[in-house]
């Protein structure tokens, strides 16, 4: 193993993001950086600041304090800037805090921060704690590079050119690996390299990554039965929580998957996701005062942050309007277009919204007048509609009575989504509640055995150099599904392939940039979106 002595330039070279509200504090930090040669220093006042320096400047380390008074708070910070890929693997995110009761703490630690130092501590302290960071982030700036475009390919190979030198950072660096298989949709080799990693030493990160493979990979009982196990090691491991809580659902075990979440927000409450995941849960197994309970809370949380979402609204208005509420509903309607200044998003869901109010209320025709203006403006959205905005109409027709609509609408999301777990068990959900005509399982089926066979049907046409007919095949595919991502993905992928062999084509490669766009539109996360994107960066190189 290649030794590493940690030389003072390694701190003095880098540059920092100090971010408090006191002044006083903020000095302090700079001169005890200055004491220890950093130079590179700049200063943020609150949230708003924070985030702005980051979207201008890269910084390689960020000290953020926990509580910024009004406004975003260092969680909100953190959170923001991950989201928005503000910081990368390469940059150090140290969580500050004056506060030591076990909430803050664990609403500080809760965003996954490199690491938190409780106030007052001694410059001694930063520099040990910074040394540290440091060494385990060196030699990540290639690896962000790639990562924060996507060439996981890239990443991984500086990776293993790294690893292979025995470094002292080395399981940081396998930590990484790992977890670039698992974001590229590589979950057998991140399981292997998980494995590789637990056959030699008890590694937390190691277990609940192999749990995250397991589920991937649909052996949810074993994923179920590997949370289990951490949180039985660990109570305070919130992560553990939130994995064990979704298998749970994977497997329809829906009181059982509310109770984990319940839990988990014992130990940490300061959690926007978790509290709106709680309300949603709630509100499949009908515990409406636990469900109002979650979706207030999330709302409050989600003042300040990037997470802050109309549905959260919308959930918490029906609740109050099934209540007899009808009040305090529609005064939640209009604080959601406040907050998202009436966007396109907003005005679909308060319209929507105030039509089911009127609808529990008593006042039909003036429902259906509201539902009629709603159609106008999910028209408007088009191909923009998203599937939660699908459901939530599909609710409102069932609401209405208009069940033909629902179903037609529900029949949609299935056919657009047909791969996507969670979200078939809110269809699910739905048909359940309103007593739909719908066979969800069965319709899924159906579409999974088509896209199967289409599939199937086109390797077999490409093999024999028909490649003009795999390419009317998978174009009828999408007109059929336009939406649906896998389809989408599948066509960009045999448009390549047949330019491979038979040459780029213009019109052909237009087609294939208009179809990844589609894919990462309707899911940017989704693995296989990034490995359709380096065959088409592959392919573009080999025509250079």
């Amino acid at each position: 193993m290649t030794s590493f002595n940690f030389k003072r330039h390694e701190i003095e070279s880098k540059r920092f993001l100090l971010v408090d509200d006191f002044g006083d504090m903020r000095s302090m930090l700079r001169m005890m950086l200055n004491s220890i040669g950093v130079r590179a220093i700049d200063t943020a006042n609150n949230g708003v600041e924070a985030i702005a320096a980051l979207a201008r400047e890269h910084y390689d380390i960020v000290l953020c304090d926990y509580n910024l008074g009004r406004g975003k708070n260092g969680q909100d910070v953190l959170e923001e800037a991950r989201y928005r890929r503000l910081i990368g693997l390469d940059a150090i995110f140290v969580m500050l805090t004056a506060e030591n009761t076990r909430e803050w703490v664990m609403g500080a630690v809760e965003y996954e921060p490199d690491s938190y130092l409780t106030k007052p501590f001694t410059k001694d302290l930063l520099k040990s704690r910074l040394e540290r960071l440091i060494l385990k982030r060196q030699d990540l700036q290639q690896v962000a590079a790639a990562v924060s475009v996507h060439d996981y390919p890239a990443a991984l190979r500086i990776l293993d050119e790294k690893i292979a030198g025995q470094p002292q950072n080395l399981g940081e660096l396998t930590r990484q690996k790992a977890e670039i298989l698992y974001r590229a949709g590589e979950y057998r080799r991140a399981e292997v390299v998980y494995q590789q990693v637990l056959a030699t030493r008890e590694m937390t990160w190691a277990r609940l990554g192999l749990g995250k493979t397991f589920y991937a990979t649909g052996r949810l009982e074993h994923a179920a039965r590997l949370f289990q196990g951490l949180l039985q090691e660990n109570q305070r491991l919130t992560a553990a929580y939130d994995w064990l809580a979704r298998t749970q659902q994977a497997l329809g075990r829906w009181e059982e998957a509310q109770q984990v979440l319940q839990q988990a927000l014992i130990h940490s409450p300061k959690s926007l996701l978790r509290q709106r995941a709680l309300g949603d849960l709630a509100l499949k197994n009908g515990d409406t005062s636990v469900a109002d309970q979650a979706f207030t809370e999330a709302l409050k949380l989600g003042r300040n942050s990037v997470y802050k979402a109309p549905l959260i609204y919308v959930r918490l208005a029906w609740l109050k309007s099934r209540s007899g509420r009808a009040g305090a509903a529609l005064k939640i309607v209009d604080e959601m277009e406040r907050e998202f200044n009436s966007s396109d998003e907003a005005r679909l869901y308060a319209s929507l919204t105030r039509a089911m109010v009127e609808q529990h209320r008593g006042s039909p025709d003036e429902a259906r007048r509201l539902m009629r203006q709603t159609e106008a403006l999910y028209a408007a959205l088009g191909a923009n509609a998203a599937a939660e905005q699908m459901l939530e109409m599909a609710r409102s027709y069932a609401e209405l009575g208009e069940l033909g609509n629902a179903q037609t609408l529900l029949e949609q999301v299935i056919c657009n989504n047909h791969d996507d777990r969670m979200l078939l068990q809110q269809v699910e959900a739905l048909i359940a509640q309103y007593a739909l005509a719908v066979d969800a399982k069965r319709h899924v089926a159906s579409i999974r055995r088509e896209i199967v066979k289409l599939n199937n049907r086109g390797v077999k046409l490409a093999k024999t150099g028909r490649y003009s007919e795999v390419l009317r095949l998978f174009s009828d595919a999408v007109a059929t599904m336009p939406d649906n991502k896998v389809v989408n993905l599948n066509a960009a992928r045999v448009m390549i392939m047949t330019m491979h062999h038979g040459g780029i084509a213009q019109e052909q490669l237009a087609r294939v940039r208009d179809l990844l766009d589609h894919a990462r539109t309707l899911d940017p996360a989704e693995p296989a979106l990034h490995q359709v994107q380096q065959m088409y960066r592959d392919l573009m190189a080999s025509s250079a």
